[in-house]
């Protein structure tokens, strides 16, 4: 009758197994069968290193980290784009190979960073007014001196037969013997100096 169970076994039920495995794992013979990357009597916990240090995933034993984290168990903080391959990261900053630059060295740096005096553009120095070279440490002179001198510290030293702060004017004879003015290649002399010759630098006053 209803309510007498004398001789009778009552069992737990095997075939269920504790929160249906998380749906984690399989069950077997009511004990779970834990998929890969979790672990626990229901699956329940992630079977990853340092539970991914509560900045991840964990995806079939791996973790997957967060941005910003790094490492097996995404204990360490990231790099920005993982530095672009053009570098390691160190403690969280890129430390950039030769030739990259930027946070996540993304960036093709420029000799000497243009030594404060220029701007970096696709690796090559757009140099402030008065300054040139590949790292703009040198001092430049007007006109680049008209490819008629040379400069030299900021200053043309011109050819000779050339004149002017950019050695675009035609010079004289050493310098009209400082009798005259200079026009156009040609000496003007002054009144008294050999009026109306030209002077060559030969002539003797």
């Amino acid at each position: 009758p209803e309510g007498n169970c004398a001789g009778c076994s009552i069992q737990p039920d095997q075939t269920g197994c504790v929160n249906e495995c998380s749906d984690q794992g399989r069950c077997v013979g009511g004990r779970c069968v834990c998929f890969p990357g979790f672990t626990g009597p229901d699956c329940g916990r992630s079977d990853c290193p340092g539970n991914c240090s509560d900045r991840g995933r964990c995806a079939d034993g791996r973790c997957v980290c967060d941005p910003g984290f790094t490492g097996p168990d995404c204990s360490e903080p990231g790099c920005p784009a993982g530095c672009g391959g053009r570098g390691r990261c160190v403690d969280g900053r890129c430390e950039c190979d030769a030739g990259f630059s930027g946070p996540g060295c993304s960036d093709q740096s420029c000799p000497g960073d243009c030594s404060n005096r220029g701007r970096c553009v696709g690796g090559r120095c757009v140099c402030d007014p008065g300054f040139a070279g590949p790292d703009c440490s040198t001092k430049a002179c007007p006109g680049g001196c008209s490819d008629r001198g040379r400069c030299v510290d900021g200053r043309c030293v011109c050819d000779d037969g050339f004149a002017g702060a950019d050695c675009s004017e035609d010079g004289c004879p050493n310098g009209c013997g400082r009798r005259g003015t200079c026009l156009n290649g040609k000496c003007v002399c002054e009144a008294g100096s050999t009026a109306g010759r030209l002077y060559t630098g030969q002539e003797r006053w």
